[in-house]
């Protein structure tokens, strides 16, 4: 995996400019936000972006290749000055699938509480009115691992890395970042705190695939931040029967839930699913506007037996849309193609039009059927890319998204160019140049959590 990041040509002007900043680049013609991957995915994660989970990676560790790396980001479009907080009412989790069957295996939860520290005057005097600075506050989290009917805590009381405010708020920031960093029973890790968001494309493409509009190609970004969980686990703790080498295909994708209001059930303290998300952009890309919501209380279990996602994989309105902005021939419903990327995964022992081993747990020797279910799949035993390519598949990088998917991949590109038909087909490879920049000004680290550290209000 390469490990590095072209650099953003855009210059910081001033955290102020922030919200004038975005509203030009981020909001196409019809003033709706042109968004990063799954930012901002439904209508109710629009409006409560605590619960909205931006982007999910899953990649194996390239200086620790027997283990998985998997991060799970929320929160987006954190403006670099202000602190934001995971929310206390909800769990947030990560599912493994390593049976092919869409049920989670084992779920890796955490759950979070407040700890308030008070912020120095002049911080709050650059907010001019009461709001988010009034009180900075630290997180800390209990991570649970659940599995086969039982329940672990890994981490009690756990430190979260705040939002960095800069050297008088938050001195020696990086040594707060790797405080955030903990060792796990059994060899694994874990990273829960503020980072530099990932995100790689620009908006020419964005646009196309989320809106099927027109949009001058912008080629700087607009650095944010985002709340990342992140973990590193031993392969042969995600595989099925602890053994990778026979058992190599997961699943993976990440949900939140949050306390019942009690509206539907007096004083419940069940949680409701709120938010999901495997594949990169497919609630809103593949899921009609108003199925969304819908789309985030699932379960992968029930995909298959359930009447959206399949029908919508199979034949998604946005295929046309996209289409026929971009001057070419959709590819005919059903998509048999979009249905292994985004449902099965890639194999040729089914009868899909890409053949190619890759993905599917039916590679897995322990796995005799695969239902159809929307997962993000990592084949772990398939090798380092000697030269990753940030277009995956299309581009011959096995490694690569769709099979998992790393800090480096340029999903929303390659996800617009699967909508058109590749790699079943030609599709329109020429749509989109393929010079998109990241949106970092900082580079991705070396070693875990990989994620770049926190855009400050200086840059």
């Amino acid at each position: 995996m390469q490990l590095t990041s072209a650099r953003s040509r855009w210059t910081w002007i001033a955290g102020a400019s922030i919200p004038v900043l975005t509203a030009t680049v981020l909001l196409g013609p019809t003033m709706r936000p042109s968004t990063a991957t799954s930012h901002w995915d439904a209508p109710a994660t629009t409006l409560n972006k605590q619960i909205d989970a931006t982007d999910l990676y899953a990649f194996t560790s390239p200086e620790r290749q027997d283990t998985v790396t998997i991060v799970a980001n929320y929160i987006p479009f954190q403006a670099p000055h202000k602190p934001y907080q995971f929310d206390t009412d909800a769990r947030y989790e990560v599912h493994i699938d390593n049976t092919g069957t869409g049920k989670a295996a084992i779920t890796y939860r955490w759950t979070f509480a407040n700890k308030g520290l008070p912020v120095p005057s002049f911080v709050r005097k650059r907010e001019h009115k009461a709001g988010p600075l009034d009180s900075l506050v630290e997180q800390s989290y209990t991570l649970t691992r659940l599995r086969d009917g039982e329940s672990e805590i890994l981490v009690r009381n756990g430190y979260a890395a705040p939002t960095d405010m800069g050297a008088l708020v938050t001195p020696n920031y990086p040594a707060l970042r790797r405080k955030a960093v903990v060792d796990l029973p059994g060899g694994g890790k874990v990273f829960t705190g503020t980072a530099a968001d990932p995100f790689y494309s620009d908006n020419h493409a964005v646009n196309l695939l989320r809106f099927g509009l027109p949009f001058f190609p912008v080629k700087t970004g607009v650095p944010m931040n985002v709340s990342s969980l992140a973990l590193q686990l031993p392969k042969s703790e995600l595989a099925l029967g602890g053994d990778p080498a026979r058992n190599p295909v997961i699943g993976v994708w990440t949900t939140a839930s949050r306390k019942s209001s009690g509206l539907l059930g007096s004083g419940s303290a069940d949680y409701k699913q709120v938010s999901r998300l495997g594949n990169p952009n497919f609630n809103e890309v593949i899921i009609p506007l108003k199925q969304r919501d819908h789309f985030n209380t699932l379960r992968p279990d029930g995909d298959e037996s359930g009447n959206l996602v399949v029908p919508a994989t199979l034949d998604p309105d946005q295929a046309k849309v996209v289409a026929q902005q971009a001057g070419v021939t959709a590819p005919p419903a059903p998509r048999k193609d979009l249905e292994q990327i985004y449902l099965t995964g890639l194999t040729t022992r089914a009868d899909g039009p890409i053949r190619q081993d890759l993905n599917s747990h039916l590679l897995n020797q322990d796995t005799p059927r695969v239902a159809k279910a929307e997962e993000l799949r990592l084949n772990m035993s398939t090798p380092l890319a000697a030269a990753p390519d940030k277009y995956g598949i299309l581009k011959g990088d096995a490694q690569g998204y769709p099979n998992g998917r790393r800090l480096i991949d340029d999903v929303v590109t390659v996800n617009l160019r699967m909508l058109l038909g590749e790699p079943a087909g030609r599709g329109a490879p020429g749509l989109i140049a393929e010079d998109n920049p990241a949106f970092l000004l900082k580079p991705i680290t070396g070693s875990f959590p990989y994620l770049a550290l926190p855009v400050t209000a200086t840059g």
